[in-house]
């Protein structure tokens, strides 16, 4: 657009605007005008008759002191016209001859003085009254307008001066909008760079809220890929869960029931031959008891581990203690629990159980092979996770060094990412190994955590 058109529309268009409202504006006052005339008219007209009905004389009776005096008490002028011609009456009568009863003068005077108004002003308003009598009289009653109607009058001319005074600047916005294009000539635009500065804000401004859209909708996508991951690690999750309640199930209905009907029917056996066994024999058939009672008792613990839901029922910090408890004994290294409240609040209790698997995991590694003599449990948080490590003291080994690390290292890792964590290996020869599970902070657990 050129400058010139630019500056003509920018002119135009409020004046136009303001013209438009300005006219609506000046038509309805006209109508209200009209309106207030219209009741006057009508509250006139029945002043008019009132005081008629009051003087108690027809009209071709009067004289021309009546309608002065009626004129006076309605504040207007009365003329009264007959057959189209201005009528006077008779002559008038006596000083000393009443026209009317005492009652009439003080009915009159009362109107008068309930009826009494301002000056006249210049702008009057006027009806025709025709007499009922059939007398073919007729008055025309002339009256100042109301107050309400000079106000409404003064504002029309107000704003018509105010129209006026828009058209005016219309017309010198134009001229000025005129002479400038031919001042400057074709070469104007390159005169005027706050224009064009501000053209050039306008770009970069939308330029800037396009890239913020874009990157408004690629962190969209990024959060929404992200649920989505979620979402398959719950599944995951759910379906490993699944897979172990139906593992222990199979556990204690047919190996736990096998080994304890084979351990009975084995002592039945013993004190069947009991007479006529050797001594080795029964020194054997109690072995195989002891062995068949101890591997029944290792099942049921296994069974105990495959219980979800026994698990989550108790904080994690009591299901630390449990498993402790249960690792402890003679012999074995020293355990120590070094908890953070605020970190161990923090781990879902639909994460319990796999976080335990991969504890007693990496503190079974340490007592087979670190060969360790004190064993210590750490949990911190951070801002967006909560960190546990298992850390033991003994010879430690290089990771890198070590080449095929069995099944129970990539167990921890796949529980870990089944969690959405992360799992790391630190050690080194002399310095003892440490493993370390980050896990991310469930917003709902923030949340209770906090409160």
């Amino acid at each position: 657009m050129q400058p010139f058109t630019r500056y003509l529309s920018l002119t135009l268009i409020p004046l136009l605007t303001f013209l438009a409202v300005a006219m609506a504006g000046q038509a309805w006052l006209q109508k209200e005008t009209r309106l207030l005339q219209a009741d006057a008219i009508v509250a006139r007209r029945a002043q008019f008759v009132h005081a008629v009905a009051i003087t108690n004389q027809p009209p071709e009776t009067w004289d021309d002191s009546v309608p002065q005096e009626l004129g006076a008490l309605l504040d207007s002028k009365i003329t009264l016209y007959k057959n189209g011609q201005e009528w006077h009456g008779p002559p008038a009568r006596a000083a000393d001859e009443p026209r009317q009863d005492a009652h009439a003068v003080t009915d009159l005077r009362r109107l008068k003085d309930s009826s009494a108004g301002d000056a006249r002003p210049a702008d009057d308003l006027s009806f025709d009254y025709a007499f009922p009598d059939n007398s073919g009289l007729h008055a025309r009653v002339t009256f100042a307008s109301p107050a309400t109607h000079r106000l409404i009058v003064l504002h029309q001319r107000m704003l018509g001066a105010v129209v006026l005074l828009a058209l005016v600047f219309i017309a010198v916005s134009l001229l000025f909008a005129l002479q400038q294009r031919s001042v400057a000539g074709p070469g104007a635009d390159a005169t005027k760079p706050d224009v064009r500065s501000a053209l050039l804000g306008v770009e970069h401004f939308a330029r800037l809220t396009a890239e913020q859209g874009k990157s408004l909708k690629l962190e969209e996508g990024a959060r929404h890929r992200a649920e989505e991951n979620l979402q398959v690690s719950r599944t995951l999750l759910d379906q490993s869960m699944q897979a172990r309640v139906q593992l222990g199930r199979n556990l204690h209905d047919n190996i736990c029931q096998t080994l304890y009907a084979v351990s009975l029917s084995l002592e039945a056996v013993r004190r069947t031959v009991a007479d006529n066994a050797s001594a080795t024999s029964g020194q054997r058939l109690d072995q195989c008891i002891a062995e068949l009672r101890r591997l029944n008792h290792e099942v049921r613990s296994y069974l105990k581990d495959l219980q979800p839901d026994a698990v989550q029922r108790v904080p994690f910090t009591d299901a630390v203690s449990v498993m402790f408890s249960a690792q402890s004994g003679a012999g074995e290294p020293k355990l120590i629990q070094d908890l953070e409240p605020g970190a161990t609040r923090l781990i879902a209790p639909e994460q319990t159980t796999e976080v335990l698997s991969i504890l007693r995991e990496a503190m079974s590694n340490s007592v087979r092979h670190g060969h360790a003599t004190a064993i210590t449990l750490r949990a911190r948080r951070s801002d967006e996770s909560v960190i546990l490590a298992v850390q033991d003291d003994g010879p430690g080994f290089d990771p890198a060094a070590s080449g095929n690390q069995g099944h129970g290292l990539g167990n921890m890792r796949a529980r870990a990412t089944a969690l959405g964590g992360s799992l790391k290996i630190i050690s080194a020869p002399g310095t003892g190994t440490r493993v370390l599970l980050t896990l991310p902070i469930v917003a709902g657990i923030r949340g209770d955590a906090e409160s």
